[in-house]
């Protein structure tokens, strides 16, 4: 049996009043979402506000800018202590994971470890879910989406990452190979069966991308949509089919 609440990330792409509300009520969530969208209207203060509450927050900040920049983004959303907090893959910058010189050091190493120094787990979002394989391939010279996110999933792995985001048809190459052993997966692009794939280009259902080796599913609009008790429901009955 798949426990839907240890695996669950609820995308709570919903205003503050909402997610207010929903917090209050009895529900199985553990693990919540909370995207730049929301984090820049509503402050990060939200991160410590949920926690508080008991559920863990994962801050899909996306980090996405130089270096320093990067750091510096980093250390605004670590004072609050998120359970998990992301950059793109794209930020790496110069390969390395050691230099006498603290610029020189590869900007993906730099946040890894500054998510460490907080008890942060420290993750990357390799290949967007929204992107098509030919959007893929137009802007990474040729590379098939899975092919991409293996070159970043073996970046992450060096710098000492422990998390990585990628749609759940990527989740089987990863897997494959022992040395990533250790990362959890986190996918989004989730979709009960027969619902639209909307925004997503690459996307499986809660069963196929447990079944492939996926850690924890990230859902927005499918358990948001309608009852979100109800919806759980039937996320965890996929699950568990």
């Amino acid at each position: 049996m798949t426990n839907a609440s240890e695996v669950v990330i609820w995308s709570a792409d919903v205003d503050e009043d909402t997610l207010d509300r929903v917090l209050v009520k009895d529900l199985p969530l553990r693990l919540v979402k909370l995207d730049r969208v929301f984090l820049t209207r509503g402050g990060l203060a939200w991160i410590s506000e949920v926690q508080d509450r008991g559920f863990k927050v994962f801050a899909d900040a996306k980090i996405d800018e130089i270096p320093d920049k990067s750091f510096e983004l980093a250390k605004e959303h670590l004072a609050y202590r998120p359970w998990m907090l992301n950059c793109m893959a794209a930020i790496c910058s110069t390969g390395f994971a050691v230099h006498d010189d603290m610029k020189k050091i590869d900007g993906l190493k730099r946040f890894a470890d500054a998510c460490h120094n907080a008890g942060t787990k420290p993750c990357a979002v390799t290949v967007k879910t929204s992107k098509t394989p030919e959007m893929v391939a137009h802007e990474y010279n040729g590379q098939t989406p899975i092919e991409q996110v293996l070159i970043y999933v073996e970046m992450l792995h060096e710098f000492g990452f422990t998390d990585v985001v990628c749609s759940p048809e990527e989740v089987p190459a990863i897997r494959a190979e022992s040395r990533f052993d250790h990362l959890d997966i986190n996918t989004p692009g989730i979709r009960l069966p027969g619902s639209d794939a909307r925004d997503q280009a690459r996307v499986n259902t809660p069963f196929a991308a447990i079944a492939a080796g996926a850690t924890r599913l990230v859902i927005g609009s499918d358990l948001t949509n309608g009852v979100l008790t109800d919806n759980f429901q039937k996320i965890s009955d996929n699950l568990n089919q």
